[in-house]
Order: structure tokens, then C-alpha cells, then sequence
């Protein structure tokens, strides 16, 4: 197993948007068999600030809060922050998106209904360096390298050319998405080719395709 370079504390940030549930999983930390420092976030936001400003080991990252929509906010963080383990922690039961995850970069995928032993076993084992996906076993190979290499695309996008990528995703013109972000529609044609250039695409229907792997099911 791949191990992180965790020192004897292991300081770990909770990023979820319900509070019963960042408390369930603080619990279930302080049951595992490490010496750990606990932050609690409800946004990406929050995220965003503390992996910038604190000595953060560890992500436990919620796929769902309201400025994180998909794998915009796992991917993000990937490439900004590629020294910080990042493992989900979500309710999604889904096996592509599982996998989506795994090719991202995550060390982890846990599923918020786990009994709570097992919950503490598998956030044993990422203490100790180990990866964990719950439904691991489900994927098909080819699927994992496509994967891959659309995430790593992805991730050379900025917040705003992903944003861009989003818009697009949804019809929208370039005058509209200068509207909607407020920038010059300059610009904007600035970020669709940059778009294009760094997913190696063409138009937008093949952006609009690409954009489909930030998405996950409800």
C-alpha cells in the first residue's frame, strides 16, 4: 500500500455541510487508533481556506455541499493542494462515480451508511496509508485509464475555465456567460479556447461531453 507522509499527529479537516454528520465522523476519528487534530468546514469555500492557511494532513471530503457541485471541488483541490490526502465521504453509492473519484486522485471512497466499525476500520487504514474504496472490484479497466486521463485535463482548468466548462455544458452563449460571470465577453472567448486547447477538443459539443465526468448522480 502507498503511504502518506503523516507524522505522529495527523490533522485532518472535515468538509461537510451537515453538522450531525461532520460530528458522526469526528467521533468516529477519535475511535481509530492515531493521534489526530480535528477542523470542521461546511463549504468548499471553508476548504479552499483552510488547506491554503492550515497544516492540513488529510481531506475528508463531502461530494455534495452548496458551492460544490460534482467533482469540481475534489479536482480542485487535487491540483492545488497535491501534497494533502484527499478521501470522500458521501452518501453517492454509485460505482462510476467511485471510480471517477479513484482516477481524480482520492486515496479514499466511504460511504456515509457504513456501520460504524467499519467506518472506523477503513478510516484506520487510511491513517495508515492505506487506500480504501468501498465498492472497489466493480471497475473495468479501460474505464479507469479514460478516466484518468480526462481527469487529468480537467484539472489543468482553472476555477473559472471550469466554471466556463459548466456554462457551456448548459447551452450557454458566450454573451450569456459574460453576463452571468460578469466578465468581458473578451474574455470569455479567451477561456473557451483555453478550454478547448487544454482538453484538446474542438467545439463545444465535445466540451459539453467532458464536462459530464465533473457530474455525479443524485
Amino acid at each position: 500500500m502507498t503511504s502518506y507522509p503523516f507524522a505522529d499527529q495527523i490533522n485532518i479537516l472535515v468538509a461537510d455541510d451537515h453538522p450531525l454528520f461532520r460530528q458522526a465522523l469526528s467521533e468516529a476519528l477519535s475511535q481509530t487508533d492515531h493521534k489526530i487534530q480535528i477542523q470542521q468546514v461546511q463549504s468548499l469555500a471553508d476548504t479552499r481556506v483552510a488547506a491554503e492557511t492550515g497544516d492540513i494532513d488529510l481531506i475528508l471530503l463531502d461530494l455534495k455541499m452548496p458551492d460544490c457541485v460534482g467533482l469540481m471541488g475534489l479536482i480542485e483541490l487535487r491540483s492545488r493542494h497535491p501534497e494533502i490526502a484527499i478521501a470522500v465521504v458521501t452518501a453517492n453509492e454509485s460505482g462510476q462515480t467511485m471510480r471517477k473519484v479513484k482516477s481524480a486522485g482520492a486515496v479514499g471512497y466511504l460511504i456515509k451508511s457504513m456501520e460504524l466499525d467499519s467506518l472506523v476500520a477503513a478510516l484506520n487504514g487510511l491513517l495508515e496509508g492505506q487506500r480504501y474504496f468501498s465498492l472497489e472490484g466493480i471497475e473495468d479497466p479501460q474505464d479507469i485509464d479514460d478516466d484518468i486521463d480526462a481527469m487529468k485535463k480537467l484539472a489543468s482548468l482553472t476555477p473559472k475555465q471550469q466554471h466556463v466548462l459548466s456554462l457551456i455544458s448548459r447551452g450557454y452563449l458566450n454573451k450569456q456567460i459574460a453576463y452571468e460571470l460578469d466578465i468581458k465577453e473578451t474574455t470569455v472567448k479567451t477561456h473557451v479556447s483555453e478550454i478547448f486547447r487544454k482538453l484538446s477538443i474542438f467545439n463545444r459539443t465535445q466540451a459539453a461531453i467532458y464536462n459530464q465526468y465533473l457530474n455525479v448522480p443524485e
